[in-house]
């Protein structure tokens, strides 16, 4: 019984190391034909070459250039224009843009331009530099647009005189006014600058003020420096 019982067992083990080596056979035929299938499938994608591999270097990556500068010297040769900016009044004068009379009524006595027309006060033939706005007197005079006083002066032909810059070349003259602001005050569009008093010079063509306009230091007509549209002789605040 001991004999048979021994043999078994020995007969069990060399059973069981057979089937597991066996096994472990099998296992290694299946990784190598695995690795086998791999490897041909690399070989159909990369293109096989017997030279040794490039190592490809990564550029530095440097900032983006910056767009060129606005009016940049390029050529070397001076630029000689005129450094004043242009602005939108510049390239559209007479002025564009909203401005008042400075009376609400109408012009009376229009700008000549040059041309000598009859004065019934000096009872000659004369320029007529500016318009003339129609009114009463002690009427308030109002100022055309912002701007700041820059003289207060009496005149012995023209009475008292408010001259007044207003931006962008131009500069308005009013005649006729007995003023209300100082030198050096700012004033804004529609604010009382005065009332309105006599013109000696232009005594015989009633009530009114005498407005002159110059840009950029040129006589100019008011009607156009201003903007108002429609005719001089008609009523340009309706």
């Amino acid at each position: 019984m001991k004999n048979s019982s021994g043999k078994d067992k020995l007969k069990w083990i060399q059973t069981k190391a057979f089937y597991g080596v066996l096994m472990s056979l099998v296992l290694a035929i299946v990784g190598v034909a695995f690795a086998i299938y791999n490897v041909s499938k690399v070989k159909n994608i990369l293109p096989y070459s017997d030279e040794p591999a490039t190592v490809f270097s990564v550029p530095e990556i440097t900032q983006k250039p910056t767009s060129p500068q606005a009016n940049a010297n390029v050529t070397n040769i001076p630029d000689e224009r005129d450094e004043t900016k242009t602005t939108l009044n510049d390239l559209n004068r007479p002025f564009s843009g909203y401005y008042l009379l400075p009376l609400n009524s109408k012009v009376s006595k229009d700008y000549s331009d040059g041309d000598m027309v009859y004065s019934s006060t000096m009872d000659d033939w004369r320029t007529h530099d500016g318009i003339d706005v129609s009114g009463n007197i002690g009427d308030n005079i109002i100022a055309v647009q912002d701007g700041k006083v820059i003289e207060v002066t009496t005149d012995e032909l023209w009475g008292d005189i408010v001259t007044i810059q207003h931006g962008n070349g131009l500069k308005a003259r009013y005649c006729g006014v007995k003023s209300s602001v100082k030198k050096d005050a700012e004033v804004e569009q529609g604010q009382v600058i005065g009332t309105l008093v006599a013109i000696p010079i232009e005594e015989k063509d009633g009530a009114h003020v005498h407005l002159e306009t110059e840009v950029d230091g040129k006589s100019a007509d008011p009607v156009k420096a201003l903007n108002l549209l429609g005719d001089a002789t008609e009523d340009v605040t309706q």
